[in-house]
C-alpha cells in the first residue's frame, strides 16, 4: 500500500468511527447517543405573592395550564394544582393556586411528582421513607407504593428520592438519589427506573458534577447533586443539578443550578444551560430550585421547561417562591 492510499485508508478509519460513537449510523432508541445541543434560553425568574408560603419540590404538568405541585414540608399529604399562565414567548405570566388536594396520611417529605396522562395516574416520591405512591386521580385513592430499599438503607439524611419524571417514550418513571449512596464511591449516583406499577426494571450509573465549595461542609449548610429530572420525548433525560451554599452569616449565600441533558446508561452529560442565584442586600435573587417538569409547546413548536423553587415558606420573609422558564 503506496503512502497515499495509506492515509486515504486511514482517514476512512477515523470517519467510520466518529459515525459510529457520535450516531451516525442508525441504533436502538437505547443506543443512540446524545444529538444536537438544544439551543436553550434561560428566561427571568418571577414570584406571586398570591400563592400561599411553601416548600414548592416537585412539579408535573396535568394539561390546560394546570399543574400538580409538592411540597416537602407540612403535617398532611397530597399535592397543589397550580394554574401556571405563560407568555407567548413561554415566560411566566401568572401563577394561580386552585387549591389542595389532601391524600390520607403524613407528608413524609413529598420530594417530586410525576404524571402519567394516558392513565391519570399521579406518582409521589417521599424522601424521608424512600417511597415512591401512586395516586389514581380518578378514583381519588392511592392504589399502590412502593420502597426503594437500597435508598432508605444507604442514603445519607434528607438525601435520597430527589427527583421523579414520568418517559412517554418507553411508559416508564425515572428517579435518582440526591446525592451518594454510602459505600458508592465519588460522586457516582443510581439512576433507577420502574415500571408504571413501581416494579423496579433498571438501574444506571449516573455521576454528578464537583461541588465547587470543599464537601467539608456542615450539612445544614452545604448540599450539592440532583435535583431534577424531566424525560423527553426523544429517549433523553434533562437532569437539574443544585448545588447550595448557606454561609454562616446568611449574607451572600448563593444557590449554583446547572441543567445537563442525559440518555440513561451514557456516561456522557451535555450541559443544556446553568446560572447562580444570590442573597444579598441589594439584589437578592435567591432561589433553590428543585422542581422541572415539561409544560405545553409554544404556538411555533418551541419545547417549555417549568421550574419551581423552594423558599422555605418564604424564610424570614426576605426568600420567594420563583418560577422561571427554560425555553429550546
Amino acid at each position: 500500500m503506496n503512502f497515499r492510499h495509506a492515509v486515504l485508508f486511514t482517514m476512512l478509519l477515523l470517519q467510520v468511527s466518529f459515525l459510529t460513537e457520535e450516531g451516525g449510523f442508525p441504533h436502538s432508541a437505547e443506543d443512540v447517543e446524545i444529538g444536537d445541543s438544544l439551543h436553550a434560553e434561560l428566561l427571568p425568574q418571577h414570584a406571586f405573592k398570591a400563592l400561599p408560603p411553601g416548600n414548592y419540590s416537585g412539579i408535573s404538568y396535568l394539561g390546560n395550564d394546570d399543574y400538580a405541585v409538592v411540597s416537602d414540608k407540612g403535617s398532611q399529604a397530597g399535592f397543589y394544582v397550580f394554574h401556571i399562565s405563560l407568555t407567548p414567548n413561554g415566560e411566566i405570566r401568572q401563577v394561580e393556586n386552585k387549591g389542595f388536594t389532601v391524600i390520607p396520611g403524613a407528608n413524609r417529605d413529598e420530594e417530586a411528582v410525576a404524571y402519567d396522562p394516558r392513565t391519570r395516574h399521579l406518582y409521589i416520591g417521599n424522601e424521608a421513607s424512600s417511597e415512591i405512591i401512586d395516586y389514581d386521580m380518578r378514583a381519588g385513592k392511592v392504589v399502590r407504593t412502593t420502597v426503594i430499599e437500597d435508598y432508605r438503607r444507604l442514603s445519607q439524611a434528607n438525601r435520597s428520592i430527589e427527583s421523579l419524571t414520568y418517559d412517554r417514550q418507553r411508559d416508564c418513571l425515572f428517579t435518582v438519589n440526591e446525592s451518594p449512596l454510602i459505600g458508592d464511591t465519588g460522586l457516582s449516583l443510581r439512576l433507577k427506573q420502574f415500571t408504571t406499577d413501581l416494579k423496579a426494571e433498571k438501574e444506571y450509573a449516573y455521576r454528578a458534577d464537583e461541588p465547587l465549595e470543599p464537601t467539608d461542609k456542615p450539612d445544614n449548610r452545604h448540599a450539592y447533586g440532583v435535583a431534577e429530572l424531566l424525560a423527553l420525548e426523544d429517549g433523553t433525560l434533562l437532569v437539574l443539578e443544585r448545588e447550595l451554599y448557606i454561609r454562616p452569616l446568611r449574607l451572600n449565600s448563593w444557590v449554583m443550578n446547572k441543567v445537563f441533558r442525559i440518555r440513561p446508561g451514557s456516561p456522557k452529560k451535555q450541559f443544556v444551560t446553568g446560572w447562580r442565584t444570590w442573597l444579598r442586600l441589594v439584589d437578592n435573587d435567591f432561589a433553590n430550585y428543585e422542581g422541572m417538569c415539561e409544560g405545553p409547546r409554544l404556538s411555533d413548536g418551541r419545547h417549555v421547561v417549568v421550574l419551581c423553587a423552594d423558599s422555605q415558606d418564604r424564610y424570614k420573609g426576605v426568600l420567594k417562591d420563583y418560577f422561571r422558564t427554560i425555553v429550546f
